[in-house]
């Protein structure tokens, strides 16, 4: 078991909903091949969704290879964002920059990622496809590669990754946890991680929300989380450790239970982000 609670609380930056830019940072952390985290000050954070590309899934054939290979050429580096939306998971959808090179266009012209036709009609990451797929490289050297969404698709059907992942309960406004982090690459101590967020239209004030773990363990939360915003949270002291085995983390609002959100130990590998949902 991992402990690691912090009472640092990282605001996410907010945006116009219809708002685009251009900013630099340091890559903090790679989820998989389309989705990294951005800092842009020990304060200020972003999650980034490759826009117009879409990588294999953690758990699909290449996905580990496709999230380390974004890794090898993003994280820990200082990364150009041009962003144009954000989704409905709260990420800006951006194109990533590393000094000239597009590594959007890059992962899919080494073979780690997909053209998104379906939300992209970029010419140029088309091309790069049909080339690497022309030449096998990276996932194209396999057999009968399946597309995300196809996979996504399959697996939503059949019942298993897709309904597995959490228990995740929503509601149509307030506070809901929709990631953690239980086992993050390198040190783990002072770097797991719970991300919440405000669905209503309204600041909320966390005083008297807490989490707590099976074991009944709990963390006090402090601190506000801005109308529509984001809010993670690093946990560094010892009152709630993440567990690696899986466990079941409860959102509570004084004693009321407004969340429970179930883990396994499968989805709990080094550097994974446990989502309420993927793409």
């Amino acid at each position: 078991m991992k402990s690691i609670f912090t009472g640092s609380l990282i605001f996410w930056l907010q945006f116009t909903l219809f708002g685009g830019g251009t900013f630099t940072g340091t890559v903090t952390s790679v989820a998989d091949g389309d989705t990294i985290v951005v800092s842009v000050s020990t304060s200020k954070q972003y999650r980034i969704r490759l826009n117009g590309i879409d990588a294999p899934e953690t758990k699909q054939i290449f996905g580990d290879k496709s999230r380390d290979a974004l890794s090898k050429k993003v994280y820990r580096k200082r990364v150009t964002v041009v962003w144009n939306k954000i989704d409905e998971y709260q990420r800006l959808l951006a194109d990533i920059y590393l000094g000239s090179n597009h590594v959007n266009l890059n992962m899919v012209l080494e073979g780690w990622a997909w053209h998104y036709a379906y939300y992209s009609n970029n010419s140029k990451l088309a091309a790069a496809q049909v080339s690497a797929r022309n030449t096998r490289k990276g996932l194209w050297a396999g057999k009968n590669p399946v597309a995300p969404w196809d996979w996504r698709k399959k697996q939503k059907i059949s019942n298993s990754a897709y309904k597995t992942p959490s228990a995740f309960r929503t509601t149509k406004s307030g506070i809901n946890i929709v990631s953690l982090l239980p086992n993050p690459k390198g040190k783990d101590e002072g770097a797991e991680q719970v991300t919440l967020i405000n669905n209503s239209n309204k600041a909320v004030s966390l005083k008297g929300w807490t989490l707590r773990d099976k074991a009944r363990n709990t963390f006090k939360l402090s601190g506000n989380i801005p109308a529509n915003g984001m809010l993670t949270i690093t946990m560094k002291s010892n009152s709630m450790p993440l567990n690696n085995d899986g466990d079941i983390i409860t959102l509570l609002q004084g004693q009321s239970v407004r969340q429970n959100f179930t883990y396994n130990k499968q989805q709990a590998k080094s550097g994974q982000v446990i989502k309420a949902g993927k793409k």
